[in-house]
């Protein structure tokens, strides 16, 4: 697999290039009050509303960052539309890595507890340069909005 990596959290991720339409090092985002607390909010890019959201909120984590402060340019992966659906994300992240080239034998499955909400979007984890890069299933977010039946990203 050919990846993106990018640090959040002072953890390293990564995702397909393929999936990335955009990496953004000063995107503005608006807060939409009535959203989950992993959309951080909106934002516009080339007249398309794109939905972002905090993977730390997404993997777990109940509070809050505190360089989350949305009335600021922040950094951001966007990605294509995808499930043949009309939805598009961004992922806040601290900062952008590079290309990396990952062995598709060298991709694990995790084996995390049965329920635990990061095991929902981490289809594989690898180590490469004596760094772990959880690999971000993108189409799992998605589709967790559309299991619940709960508005898509994009719809807020």
């Amino acid at each position: 697999m050919r990846g993106f990596s990018f640090l959040v959290n002072k953890e390293y991720f990564a995702v397909d290039v393929d999936l990335v339409q955009k990496v953004t090092q000063k995107m503005i985002i608006t807060p939409v009050p009535t959203a989950p607390d992993e959309v951080i909010g909106i934002a516009n890019l080339k007249g398309r509303v794109i939905t972002i959201l905090s993977l730390y909120q997404l993997l777990g984590h109940k509070e809050r960052r505190n360089n989350e402060d949305v009335s600021r340019a922040v950094k951001a992966v966007v990605f294509k539309t995808l499930s043949g659906s009309e939805d598009q994300i961004g992922l806040l992240i601290d900062k952008p890595g590079n290309l990396i080239d990952l062995d598709d034998d060298t991709i694990y499955t995790p084996s995390l507890p049965t329920g635990a909400e990061e095991s929902f979007f981490i289809s594989g984890v690898a180590e490469q340069d004596d760094r772990l890069y959880r690999i971000i299933d993108i189409d799992s977010i998605i589709n967790k909005y559309k299991s619940k039946g709960e508005k898509t990203p994009e719809q807020y």
